[in-house]
């Protein structure tokens, strides 16, 4: 029969002797368990192993769960308790994004197996996640935000549809719970003259092309990095969107671009292209110089051996240079920000500049940039009026006598 087993992690911080053994102490490190269950179909072996339990008893009892589903050979919603299952619905999500997946992964191993997790997923009740979510935000340690519990809320009312679906709860508990206010953050973006200041203080920047890109053709990151020059087009002023680079927990990875709409054809200016040309020679030197050493990913954006760029570095690059040209602090992500407000402040048409970004829809352009929408709808209203304002050397005095004798031919008579 099999039984598991059950262990602490212990942490960097447990004492150790010099020769690196552990030394008695009271650990509080996670507990986890590892056990072998029966083979695969092809003969494979198949092992579960979860971790992030705050005791050996929870520990103990998922493991216990598990065993007993196992024998019984069905999914026992009766038995099951909520970390099992939190574990099998992500096992089956299979047309998830990595970065979606790595997130969910996190919510299920920091927040929701250590809170929730040895729970009967039947017995679990809106107090349950009411009660998590308030040790979440009082967490002596590290406090949850708003923003973090929103995440993790969606998480699980995501799996726990799937539940409800699957039949395994007659509704979902995730449904009736209220959630803490998130104050979206205000979002600065720069003045047509700050961009400018800051692409001649980077001008001789190895990265000057890739902020120039993003500030010009408003990508987001990742679709910036993961931009490859097979999807240029210099001469016809274009490019493709057709990748984006994530920063995942093992380094960065390629993957689709973020919606369907994502994937675009976007245009560029003169100003840009040029500094692309500026760009590719500097590559061409670079890979030279490497010789043998040279990766060749294809991409547009590298490092200096041809490997992909890690986002977050490129984030500080850009923080840092900011900064040393006296600008106001805004973030990477913020120069996209940028060239959708000035574009909507210059009069592009809301269909237009959501295309380029790669909105799936105008709505949400519009809501993004809800502090331009105002100024353009008043510099239209001022437009369409000048058009049919009257001439002030066509406004007359009274109104003729004739006029108002015809107005009073042509009136009906009124009705007793």
């Amino acid at each position: 029969m099999r039984r598991g087993s059950v262990y602490q992690r212990h942490r960097r911080t447990c004492p150790r002797s010099e020769d690196g053994k552990l030394l008695a102490h009271k650990c509080r490190g996670p507990w986890s368990f590892n056990v072998e269950m029966s083979r695969r179909s092809d003969g494979s072996r198949r092992q579960i192993t979860q971790s992030g339990f705050r005791t050996k008893n929870d520990a103990q009892n998922v493991l216990r769960d598990a065993l007993a589903r196992e024998e019984a050979g069905v999914d026992d919603a009766q038995r099951m308790c909520v970390g099992v299952y939190l574990n099998r619905w992500l096992d089956g999500k299979r047309s998830l994004r990595p970065k979606t997946v790595e997130g969910y992964r996190m919510d299920i191993d920091r927040y929701l197996i250590p809170q929730i997790g040895p729970i009967r997923l039947a017995e679990l009740r809106p107090h349950h996640i009411d009660a998590m979510y308030s040790d979440l935000t009082k967490a002596a340690s590290r406090p949850a935000t708003p923003s973090t519990i929103r995440h993790v809320h969606t998480t699980l009312r995501s799996a726990l549809n799937s539940a409800v679906r699957r039949r395994l709860l007659a509704w979902n508990p995730a449904l009736h719970v209220e959630l803490p206010e998130e104050q979206r953050p205000v979002t600065t973006v720069w003045t047509p003259q700050q961009v400018q200041a800051f692409l001649s203080f980077t001008a001789e920047h190895r990265l000057s092309a890739l902020f120039q890109l993003i500030a010009s053709a408003g990508l987001r990151r990742g679709e910036a990095l993961g931009l490859h020059w097979i999807d240029v087009d210099l001469d016809g002023a274009a490019f493709t969107v057709r990748w984006q680079l994530l920063e995942l927990s093992g380094g960065p990875c390629l993957g689709p671009p973020k919606t369907r709409s994502g994937a675009r054809v976007v245009a560029i200016d003169d100003a840009t292209v040029q500094a692309l040309r500026k760009h590719r020679e500097a590559q061409t030197a670079e890979q030279e110089a490497w010789e043998k050493g040279w990766t060749n990913t294809g991409l547009v954006f590298t490092r200096e051996d041809g490997t992909p760029l890690r986002p977050n570095y490129v984030s500080r690059q850009f923080a840092s240079l900011a900064a040393g040209c006296s600008l106001p602090v805004i973030r990477l992500h913020d120069l996209r920000h940028t060239n959708a407000s000035l574009a909507l402040a210059a009069g592009v048409p809301l269909k237009v500049v959501s295309q380029r970004l790669g909105h799936s829809s105008t709505a949400i352009t519009s809501n993004l940039y809800t502090h331009v929408i105002p100024a353009v709808a008043r510099d239209a209203a001022n437009r369409i009026g000048a058009l049919i304002a009257i001439p002030s050397s066509h406004v007359a005095g009274p109104v003729p006598s004739a006029f108002l004798a015809h107005e009073a031919r042509s009136a009906p008579e009124e009705t007793p």
